[in-house]
């Protein structure tokens, strides 16, 4: 097939326009800020009496980097680690950053983490989730999936 100089510029004028929407999408898609309420979740039926606590985190973006601050108070015992997880809502899912806590049944989380653009992409699709883990409950006391703030 042939194609015409006109047919031919209006082909490459459409995909130049293409480019720029596409990198547009994915320049403001690259920054903003997001929330994730943990609550008590349950990994297995043994633990559904036994989990306790709450929290909220918030979490910055700028480019690839990801900045998180939060707090949780109130767990039945002492938090001995946090994670970011990359799973849909509702679903469990790998663990892909460590972050830093406050071993008490109250205190802080914080990181700056740097993340792939395929995590980017899960963070803007909310299949990012934070659990914090504790000294009763190993496997997980409190998650949150993380989502735009509006």
């Amino acid at each position: 097939m042939k194609l015409g100089h006109k047919t031919f510029s209006k082909l490459i004028t459409t995909f130049a326009c293409t480019l720029t929407l596409i990198f547009s999408v994915i320049a403001v898609a690259q920054s903003g800020t997001f929330r994730a309420r943990l609550s008590p979740m349950p990994t297995t039926p043994q633990t559904v009496t036994t989990i306790t606590g709450e929290g909220e985190v918030i979490l910055t973006l700028d480019g690839n980097t990801l900045t998180v601050t939060g707090n949780f108070v109130g767990m039945n015992s002492a938090a001995t680690m946090a994670h970011v997880h990359n799973g849909p809502p509702a679903q469990p899912g790998p663990v892909v950053h460590q972050l830093e806590i406050t071993k008490m049944p109250a205190g802080e989380i914080s990181a700056v983490l740097e993340l792939t653009d395929e995590q980017v992409i899960a963070l803007n699709y909310n299949e990012l989730y934070i659990q914090v883990h504790s000294e009763t409950n190993p496997p997980g006391e409190l998650r949150g999936w993380v989502f735009a703030r509006n």
